[in-house]
């Protein structure tokens, strides 16, 4: 029996789309089938569509098919079945199956519901504004200046001392808009980063400003919202995005809405959940009394923060500010009462909200855990990617699950969990997801790894070339330590003697490389070898093609299966180190001890 592969995803050539129909294309490669079915449930029944071929390269062929578009469903479903003489075989977004795959390994896609083209081009950087630079000293609170909404006064710390878990959110260190705005030739030029993530800046007496007081208002103490038209307005003339943090679960305590709710303002008091058995009388964001939170079955919140003409997530996509996109903290927990009652209508109230303000708006959601079910076309363009990749890359380099627990994670087992992660969701999701290794809420990956800068330089380069869009957080490049919050926020150390010098010329070189080659971009992710401490996939669009090898342990050698589409040119060694040669329809892949290596080609 011959061995058999194909390859199907979203990428042009595979999937076209008309006004009635989707034409979709699956190659072939090794023992042909006689008969080739696309499978559909148009109405919760299956339904067997004949493939036909139409063109054979090599061993190759490639077989198309058409499926009308559902009028009553927005996501449309499928997969393929491949039948020979006395077997047959299902292809899924999971892989090859013997079994009938379930739906949640289907292949889907959207009809109306488009995720912006722009967001997986991008290399994204996030910064926690207090702790990337102070461009004015003027605008930095002193110690005493004011006390935050727990009492604690305000404590002004040089740059560059470690932070103090017992100050918490009233240490200040001075990092500013204006500050961000200086360093844009460092961001873009130096490193290559391509748009902004900010932690939230709008008015707060903490420093993370996670408890908003005023949303729309920029903090004075940040530069002001004329420091933010700036910065937005020299991001836009350089070519580059920026995405903002939007925090609508909870406020402070010291928001004028909650203020008044507290003196029995009826209206005020509709606005949160006030149950009358808490402690407090009101329900706080996971128990904290400082952070109430707010009731988004209350008609004045839901007009006020999303949907009426002045409405708080459409005022910052406006000019001057022009935003491209909100993060929404915390957004699965946002419902109707207490929980998150309702939770899938109140996001996509945001969705609509957002596009119908600036269609090309990126919603990006933030989840530590799965967010398959909002990842369906019609509530979030992506989330924050800790299940699909944070965490099974913590775990397979560092040996840490997401409770930093120890755990133990062959090459196979993460190929498993990334699959599982990645084939739930639709490819245009897959593209925009945010990957990061670290950011504001977890320990630095390089305190993870204890230091150990090759396996960091894995993480680096994964980083830089699965699927999904990169972030680094800010600092990652100079391969900045820190452990759990506040520790995880010091504040970047401008001076040059304390970076690590190869390991930003590692960052560069593969930010560039990101940009560079569009497969890497948004091209489909093939697992190709998974074995021990090696993992080998391809990024393969209909054009291009790049092949990426990690290797965790010593120097070896490896065979790989040629299981891509063909391609008509010799792969190029693009960075790392590593060697490649032919074998019969094989790739012997000469790996060094803790690498990462990539090459590239021409399908064409």
């Amino acid at each position: 029996m011959m061995t058999v592969f194909a390859f199907h995803q979203a990428v042009a050539g595979y999937l076209d789309r008309t006004h009635t129909h989707l034409i979709l294309t699956l190659a072939v490669a090794g023992d042909q089938p006689a008969a080739v079915y696309l499978r559909t449930e148009p109405d919760n029944e299956e339904v067997l569509t004949d493939m036909c071929p139409v063109r054979t390269e090599g061993n190759w062929t490639w077989y198309q098919g058409v499926a009308a578009w559902v009028a009553h469903q927005d996501l449309t479903l499928y997969a393929f079945k491949l039948v020979w003489q006395g077997r047959s075989s299902w292809i899924s977004a999971s892989g090859l199956s013997a079994a009938v795959p379930p739906l949640d390994n289907a292949f889907r896609v959207s009809r109306h519901h488009r995720v912006p083209d722009w967001v997986s081009t991008q290399v994204f950087y996030q910064i926690f504004p207090d702790r990337f630079h102070s461009g004015d000293d003027r605008l930095t609170p002193e110690s005493g200046q004011y006390d935050g909404q727990q009492g604690q006064a305000t404590v002004r710390r040089r740059w560059g001392e470690l932070p103090k878990a017992e100050q918490g959110g009233v240490e200040f260190f001075g990092g500013d808009l204006p500050g961000i705005a200086q360093k844009l030739d460092y961001l873009q030029q130096t490193l290559g980063v391509t748009a902004l993530y900010l932690n939230p800046v709008f008015r707060s007496r903490s420093n993370h400003k996670y408890d908003s007081e005023d949303y729309q208002t920029v903090d004075v103490h940040l530069g002001g919202d004329a420091a933010l038209a700036d910065l937005s307005s020299q991001l836009h003339q350089r070519g580059m995005r920026l995405v903002l943090d939007a925090v609508f679960n909870h406020t402070s305590v010291l928001h004028p809405w909650f203020q008044a709710a507290q003196q029995n303002d009826p209206r005020a008091r509709a606005r949160y959940v006030f149950d009358g058995q808490s402690p407090t009388g009101y329900i706080g964001w996971k128990g904290h009394v400082g952070l109430p939170v707010l009731d988004m079955a209350n008609a004045d919140n839901v007009e006020d923060l999303l949907t009426g003409d002045s409405a708080i997530i459409k005022q910052w996509l406006r000019p001057p500010y022009a935003i491209d996109g909100w993060r929404m903290d915390v957004i699965h927990m946002m419902g109707h009462g207490p929980g998150a009652a309702n939770n899938a209508d109140t996001v996509r109230t945001i969705r609509q909200a957002i596009k119908s303000e600036a269609p090309d708006a990126y919603l990006l959601g933030e989840h530590f855990f799965e967010a398959t079910p909002w990842l369906q076309g019609d509530q979030e363009d992506a989330a924050m990617n800790y299940y699909g990749f944070t965490h099974p890359v913590r775990t397979f380099l560092a040996g840490y699950d997401n409770r930093y627990d120890p755990v133990q994670l062959d090459a196979r087992e993460l190929a498993q969990w990334l699959t599982l992660a990645r084939s739930p969701i639709p490819f245009a999701q897959q593209l925009a997801q945010l990957n990061q290794l670290d950011s504001h809420d977890t320990r630095r990956f390089i305190t993870l790894l204890n230091g150990h800068q090759r396996k960091y330089r894995i993480a680096l380069g994964l980083l830089l070339t699965y699927i999904g869009t990169p972030c680094l957080y800010y600092g990652d490049e100079i391969a900045l330590a820190g452990g759990d919050d506040p520790d995880c926020r010091r504040c970047f150390p401008w001076n040059e003697a304390d970076w690590q010098p190869d390991t930003l010329a590692f960052t560069q070189t593969w930010i560039q490389l990101r940009k560079q080659l569009p497969a890497l971009q948004a091209g489909a992710l093939v697992p190709l070898y998974a074995k021990g401490d090696v993992m080998v996939f391809a990024r393969v669009l209909a054009d291009s093609q790049c092949l990426v090898a990690i290797n965790r342990g010593a120097s070896c050698g490896v065979d790989v299966a040629d299981a891509l589409v063909p391609g008509g040119s010799d792969w190029q060694l693009q960075a790392g180190e590593g060697a490649m040669s032919r074998l019969g329809s094989s790739w012997i892949l000469s790996l060094a001890a803790e690498s990462i290596v990539l090459w590239a080609r021409s399908a064409t």
